[in-house]
């Protein structure tokens, strides 16, 4: 599974696309039709394309997009005229992410890096050019730019993480899976696995940083389950989303659902799809299905509390923090959350006794002494605020 732009080649021309496609918000085209810059996801071999497949599109900007991907992403010829003219016609937020596209395939750096900065004037929003922005900078060495850009896309989509992880780590994943006995013990036998012996290769591989083989191994567990298991697609459908092929995750959750929808996982999941898509109440329904089907899942309680954050409903996300401390009382990193909300909502003294029981639980996490001391400031305790940024500094020095 080294070739996902030829899935994006199938999702636009298996089918009959239309203008309607392409009339989405900027979010979900990209969601949809747009891939990051990284080199594991394009073709191994050009796929041709005939041009009179767009022959039933009557719009210009959204014809010449077609046209140049399909012959200068999935092609060799060069489609910058082909996008520029698009970006013209329209400011196309595909056009922006298939020119940088282009320009990273053939190893054009400074190129992509003034698309990619052009479309973050147009596209504040949007966390896919600041991550494929990060991309390029962290090839260019630029470790500084790839930082600023890395915080920016993760603050606006916390999906954009996981991938920038991956990509990070892809120099060591030789080494993980070498030094990993599960992968060496099973891909050395000569017989053919079973379905466990697939599920658990393909754990190894994920905690190995090898998304893309991982993303094979459960494809193949999939094609030889006849009984149609819908965890199968929620762990591929979780390695999607870790890669930000947001429509191929939808797919597979939604594939998981059909099949059983008592199925928690893929409600949470597909809810965090639904997030990137800008879908706020199709998010909320589906924690709201997985919370039903259920109730001690802290995970519902975590991440349906940082969307209500974003959505500024911060009396429902303390509700949600709430129940996520009840149902985890001995970690402090639930009380640290609900204390940073509570700061927000201007609860200083509830920010402090938080924070308080989370020292108690962990005393060596030095970050919560300089959290703990802005609150002590601020309700006037400055010899409080001092003692507890003197034990920072003595943590952060050991």
């Amino acid at each position: 599974m080294k070739q996902l732009i030829s899935n994006l080649s199938v999702t636009l021309w298996d089918k009959a696309v239309t203008e309607a496609d392409f009339k989405l918000p900027p979010p979900v085209l990209l969601a949809k039709f747009s891939f990051l810059p990284i080199s594991s996801f394009f073709p191994t071999d050009t796929i041709s394309l005939s041009q009179d497949r767009f022959d039933h599109i009557r719009e210009e900007d959204i014809k010449l997009l077609l046209r140049g991907f399909s012959i200068g992403i999935i092609g060799d010829e060069d489609p910058v005229q082909l996008f520029e003219e698009a970006i013209a016609l329209s400011k196309s937020v595909l056009a922006y992410s298939y020119l940088g596209l282009y320009y990273f395939k053939i190893k054009a750096y400074d190129e992509a890096i003034a698309v990619y900065s052009t479309a973050i004037e147009y596209f504040k929003e949007e966390p896919h050019f600041y991550a494929s922005r990060c991309l390029v900078y962290r090839i260019m060495g630029e470790d500084e730019g790839a930082f600023y850009d890395y915080q920016i896309a993760k603050r606006l989509d916390f999906n954009y993480h996981s991938v920038l992880e991956w990509q990070e780590n892809q120099a060591e994943v030789s080494y993980f899976e070498a030094e990993n006995l599960v992968i060496q013990e099973l891909e050395s036998t000569q017989k053919d696995l079973s379905m466990d012996e697939l599920n658990s290769l393909g754990l190894e591989y994920v905690h190995c940083y090898d998304y893309l083989k991982a993303i094979e191994l459960y494809t193949l567990a999939i094609n030889k389950n006849t009984a149609d298991d819908c965890n199968l697609f929620v762990f591929r459908g979780s390695l999607y989303l870790k890669l930000t092929c947001f429509e191929l995750a939808l797919n597979d959750f939604n594939r998981a659902i059909e099949l059983d929808e008592h199925q928690t996982a893929a409600y949470i999941f597909r809810a965090k799809v639904f997030e990137s898509y800008r879908y706020s109440e199709k998010a909320l329904r589906d924690y709201a299905k997985a919370e039903k089907n259920d109730s001690n899942s802290s995970i519902v309680y975590e991440e349906r509390a940082s969307l209500f954050e974003r959505l500024g409903c911060l009396p429902e996300a303390l509700s949600d923090f709430d129940r996520l401390v009840e149902l985890n009382p001995e970690d402090f990193y639930v009380y640290s959350l609900r204390a940073d909300l509570k700061e927000k909502l201007a609860d200083m003294h509830g920010a402090l006794i938080d924070y308080s029981m989370a020292i108690e639980l962990n005393p060596y996490y030095s970050d919560l002494y300089s959290y703990r001391a802005a609150i002590k400031e601020r309700l006037g305790d400055s010899v409080g605020a001092k003692l507890d940024l003197d034990k920072f500094n003595e943590l952060e020095d050991e």
